[in-house]
């Protein structure tokens, strides 16, 4: 989800394609019609379209997502198309299929989640996969928007009680920047529990990005379940701007035991920053009523 020249973008998947609805106000994309802006029947990469991504690089709008073939999970991969030019309409013109971005280590392996990353004048591919039985973060350089060099690195894999609920899992990363320091915000646990939960990464200063041990872990989640309120397994986010006011949207579950699937919901919240840190607030029930941004 982004705020761009007045209008909210976001975007959806179905099994076939990735979709992008707009609207003036957040209120209005609940009706909003959806337009589809990515399809593929290219074998191998034509079912399951999952988290799909947005940017505007060098002047032109891409968008990162994985997709499987054949229904089988294992196949995803990360893939990239391009789209069109206008910077104040990431709609505007049709997304062409551009290529895989699969470094050459992890040729076999399921990946997602792909997300981008700039630092110190480079440009990065953070994403999920596999280390073992460990879903873990890794990282590759970038040398443009569709092209990626050398292998990936791991930089962070799970390993506090909290990120291994259900299955141990670190996905859906995110970078954020506040007064030069970099953090990455990601999500914990398999997606299915309750406490599939928000954590953060904080890179330090000066440090190279593909090291692991330049990557300092908070211990405890960043945005996680409050039953109180009925907020069960929020994340897999993305934070965005309107102004200098910071907002994140991300999905959730209003009930227990929900699973993975098509109960999750979107939801949108203001954050704050203290010095150089992110600040989330606590979830809020999907009644309560909050200002637009």
């Amino acid at each position: 989800m982004r705020f761009i020249n007045g209008n909210y973008y976001l975007t959806s998947t179905q099994n076939s394609n990735i979709q992008m609805k707009s609207a003036t106000t957040i209120e209005g994309l609940k009706s909003a019609a959806s337009k589809v802006i990515f399809s593929d029947s290219t074998a191998g990469r034509n079912f399951d379209f999952w988290a799909p991504e947005f940017w505007y690089l060098d002047g032109t709008w891409h968008l990162y997502y994985s997709v499987a073939g054949n229904g089988d999970d294992a196949t995803h991969r990360l893939h990239v198309a391009r789209g069109g030019t206008n910077a104040n309409d990431p709609s505007a013109g049709a997304y062409s299929y551009v290529g895989s971005l699969i470094p050459p280590n992890l040729s076999t392996q399921w990946a997602a989640d792909g997300s981008i990353l700039e630092v110190g004048g480079s440009r990065y591919l953070i994403f999920s996969s596999f280390q073992g039985s460990n879903q873990c973060l890794f990282i590759v350089r970038m040398t443009s928007p569709t092209t990626i060099t050398g292998n990936a690195v791991v930089i962070s894999c799970p390993t506090l009680t909290w990120e291994k609920s259900g299955s141990p899992v670190q996905e859906g990363p995110e970078a954020i920047t506040i007064n030069g320091v970099t953090h990455i915000v990601y999500s914990a646990s398999f997606c299915g529990t309750d406490d599939y939960a928000l954590g953060i990464l904080t890179l330090s200063s000066g440090a190279d990005p593909m090291s692991a041990s330049s990557w300092v872990k908070s211990s405890n989640p960043l945005f996680s379940k409050d039953p109180s309120v009925g907020v069960y397994g929020p994340g897999h986010h993305f934070m965005f701007q309107k102004g200098s006011a910071w907002y994140f949207a991300y999905h959730a579950k209003s009930a227990t035991n929900q699973g993975c699937g098509n109960t999750r919901t979107t939801r949108v919240q203001p954050f704050s920053t203290s010095g150089n840190n992110p600040v989330f607030p606590k979830p809020l029930g999907t009644g309560v009523a909050i200002n637009e941004p």
